[in-house]
């Protein structure tokens, strides 16, 4: 991925704040399975998942998909936190083939651009072999347009390129900026059941079942769409897990919008001092509503910069 060229991905508070939400349930899966996972990833300059998933998740197996430009290999291999993760150099859909995907797996596709076709060439290889308590995480620009004119896709332009992935009744406003997201989640959704259908042909039994459905755009920034699940057999007690008690879990076409309040670090503090207290804080006239609404469903997740002098 070329993206972390150009931006540094552990100063995006938005999406830190995915990270963690992801983090967090992530814990709570693999308690629940109990299964020695490997973590697929793109590492990219700052490899900020890969630390994480090992501290946190105590994922000692780690492969991360470097693409792009092998003058990078140099700066990459440097930036690589922890010896033990493998690097390998090529495009998704050609390592993904080389690795053993039929063992637990937590796969976490962040790509930095705009739907593609070799995205779904990655599923059909992901879900032929991921087994059962496997987690697929996928991420991408949510903008449906056409990279050569600009402009939004339409049917027929859709069509051409996605072919037989495209959802039967689908429509021009499909692909405007408040459709899109739910365009690419039916045709994810397909994409990946038709794979669960071929394996239950064969008694497998399985089930994906989704839990993520994110939508964030950091200021200014590309507006992104992360969706995701796990697969499992289709009696699963997933329910168990307690996964359900994360607000942020989506479970259909609804979803969860990933908004950072725009507040100081001593405006936060104060609405953690009066946070049963909401007439109050608005009653102050210091914080928008808006904002502290933003807040109390992200200020478990959010980050904390500070300036430090060394």
């Amino acid at each position: 991925m070329n993206s972390p060229r150009k931006i540094n991905y552990e100063l995006r508070p938005a999406k830190f704040t995915e990270r963690k939400m992801l983090l967090a349930s992530l814990t709570s899966i693999c308690r629940f399975y109990n299964l020695d996972y490997q973590y697929i990833g793109f590492g990219g300059l700052s490899f900020t998942d890969f630390k994480l998933f090992h501290k946190e998740l105590h994922i000692n197996k780690m492969t991360s998909i470097e693409g792009g430009d092998l003058l990078q290999k140099e700066r990459v291999e440097f930036n690589r936190p922890f010896s033990f993760i493998n690097l390998e150099y090529g495009l998704s859909t050609t390592i993904l083939t080389k690795l053993n995907l039929s063992e637990p797996s937590i796969i976490w596709l962040d790509y930095d651009n705009a739907l593609e076709n070799h995205m779904f060439e990655d599923i059909s290889i992901i879900f032929r072999k991921l087994p059962a308590g496997s987690i697929y995480i996928f991420t991408s620009n949510r903008e449906l347009k056409d990279k050569n004119t600009g402009n939004q896709y339409e049917v027929e332009s859709f069509s051409k390129k996605f072919g037989s992935l495209i959802p039967f009744d689908v429509k021009n406003v499909d692909f405007s900026g408040t459709e899109n997201y739910k365009t690419i989640r039916k045709m994810l959704l397909g994409h990946i059941n038709s794979f669960i259908d071929e394996r239950n042909l064969l008694n497998e039994n399985l089930k994906f079942y989704q839990l993520f459905n994110f939508l964030y755009q950091e200021n200014g920034g590309a507006k992104m769409y992360t969706f995701g699940g796990v697969i499992d057999k289709k009696n699963s007690n997933l329910t168990d897990s307690n996964i359900n008690n994360f607000e942020f879990i989506e479970l259909g076409e609804e979803p969860h919008r990933i908004n950072i309040p725009n507040l100081t670090i001593k405006e936060s503090e104060y609405i953690d001092k009066n946070f049963d207290d909401e007439d109050s804080i608005i009653e102050s006239r210091i914080i928008e509503e808006h904002d502290l609404k933003k807040y109390k469903q992200t200020y478990k997740y959010l980050p904390n910069y500070f300036d430090v002098r060394l």
